[in-house]
C-alpha cells in the first residue's frame, strides 16, 4: 500500500461516520470508564474510543514488527498451546513472567517504539500524528490493561528484547518462547539454563532502564519426571501436550452430571444455567485446541450429540 496522509485513510475507512477531527484532538478522558477485578483495573473504551483503536490496530499496530518465532500471544493463527508445544520434548524447564507487564510500560517506550517503526506504516505524515496517537492507547501514562491497542504495543516494544533473547537462546542450545508476559524457557541440559535469569535481568535493564521487570516470585525450575507444568497445560512423559488433572476433573464432572442427573447438574452451576452451558462450552473449546485426542476420548464417554452440542454452542441474548 502506498503512504497515504492519516487523514485519507481515515475518511476512506469511514466515510464520514466519525469525524477526523474529533480523532485528531478531541478529549478521550470521558470516552472510557474504569472497574476493578480482583488487583487489576480494567479500562473499558466506549463505541467511539474502541472504533478509533480499530483504526490505530489496523493502519499502526498490525504494522509494526514482532519476532513471530518466539511470541504466541496476541498474533492471528497461534496461541498458547503453541507457545507451550515448542517445549514438548525438552527435559529442563525454567518459566519466569514480567512484573506488571502493562502498566510497566509507559509512555516513553511506547512513543520510542512507534517513532522507530513509522517506517513500516502506510501513513505518510506518521511523524506529526505519533503524539496523537500515543494520546488515544494511553492512560495516565502508561498502557492501559482493557484496550484493544494494548496486547499488539506490548508485543512491539517488547520486539527488541525477544530478538536478543532468541539469539542468546540459539547460541546456547535453549528454546524460548513467550506469551504475553510469560516467558519459558527449557533445553536438553540442566547446564544450559544455568545464568539465564541474570542474563534476562541485565538484558532488560540496558532496554528498559528498570521500568520492566520479572517477577521473582513466579520464576521457578522444573525437569522432566517431576509434573511438567507451563501455562496451565502438562507436557505428558511422552511429549504430549494435554490439559491439567484438575481441568479435566472439573469438565467431566459437569459433563457427567448434565448426562445423567441434570438436577445435580443445575445446583453444581449454582442454579445460572446458562451460565454453566457457557463453561462447559469454553473448557470445551480450550481442550480442542491444546488436545484433540481428550476430546475425542469425551465424545466416546458422554456422546457425541452432547459434547459437539457444548463445543458449538451459542447463548441466546
Amino acid at each position: 500500500m502506498n503512504a497515504k496522509p492519516l487523514k485519507i485513510l481515515f475518511e476512506a475507512m469511514y466515510h464520514g461516520k466519525y469525524d477526523f477531527q474529533d480523532f485528531l484532538q478531541g478529549d478521550i478522558c470521558s470516552d472510557f470508564d474504569m472497574f476493578t477485578v480482583g488487583e487489576r483495573t480494567i479500562y473499558r473504551p466506549n463505541k467511539k474510543l474502541k472504533t478509533y483503536h480499530s483504526f490505530i490496530n489496523l493502519f499502526v499496530l498490525e504494522k509494526f514488527p514482532v519476532n513471530a518465532e518466539v511470541v504466541f500471544s496476541y498474533r492471528k493463527g497461534v496461541n498458547v498451546y503453541d507457545a507451550v508445544s515448542k517445549h514438548a520434548f525438552s527435559k529442563h524447564f525454567f518459566q519466569t513472567d514480567i512484573s506488571k507487564f502493562f502498566p510497566s510500560i509507559g509512555v516513553d517506550l511506547v512513543r520510542d517504539t512507534f517513532l522507530q517503526n513509522k517506517n513500516c506504516t502506510p501513513v505518510s505524515d506518521f511523524d506529526t500524528c505519533i503524539e496523537r496517537i500515543v494520546e488515544l492507547v494511553m492512560v495516565d501514562g502508561f498502557l492501559p490493561v482493557g484496550f484493544s491497542t494494548s496486547p499488539l504495543i506490548s508485543n512491539v516494544c517488547l520486539f527488541g528484547f525477544d530478538n536478543l533473547v532468541q539469539k542468546y537462546c540459539s547460541e546456547n542450545g535453549i528454546i524460548y518462547t513467550r506469551y504475553s508476559d510469560d516467558l519459558i524457557f527449557s533445553s536438553l541440559e540442566k547446564s544450559k539454563l544455568i545464568g539465564i535469569f541474570e542474563f534476562l535481568q541485565r538484558t532488560m535493564l540496558d532496554l528498559f532502564g528498570g521500568l520492566i521487570s520479572l517477577n521473582i516470585s513466579k520464576t521457578k525450575f522444573t525437569h522432566a519426571g517431576s509434573k511438567i507444568k507451563l501455562l496451565g497445560m502438562v507436557i505428558l512423559p511422552n511429549g504430549k501436550v494435554s490439559v491439567d488433572k484438575k481441568f479435566k476433573d472439573n469438565i467431566e464432572v459437569l459433563l457427567h452430571f448434565y448426562v445423567k442427573n441434570r438436577t445435580k447438574f443445575f445446583n453444581l452451576v449454582e442454579s445460572d444455567l446458562k451460565g454453566g452451558m457457557e463453561k462447559i462450552s469454553g473448557y470445551l473449546s480450550y481442550v480442542n485446541t491444546v488436545d484433540k485426542d481428550y476430546l475425542n476420548k469425551l465424545r466416546k464417554k458422554y456422546g457425541m450429540t452432547v459434547v459437539d452440542m457444548f463445543l458449538h454452542y451459542t447463548p441466546k441474548k
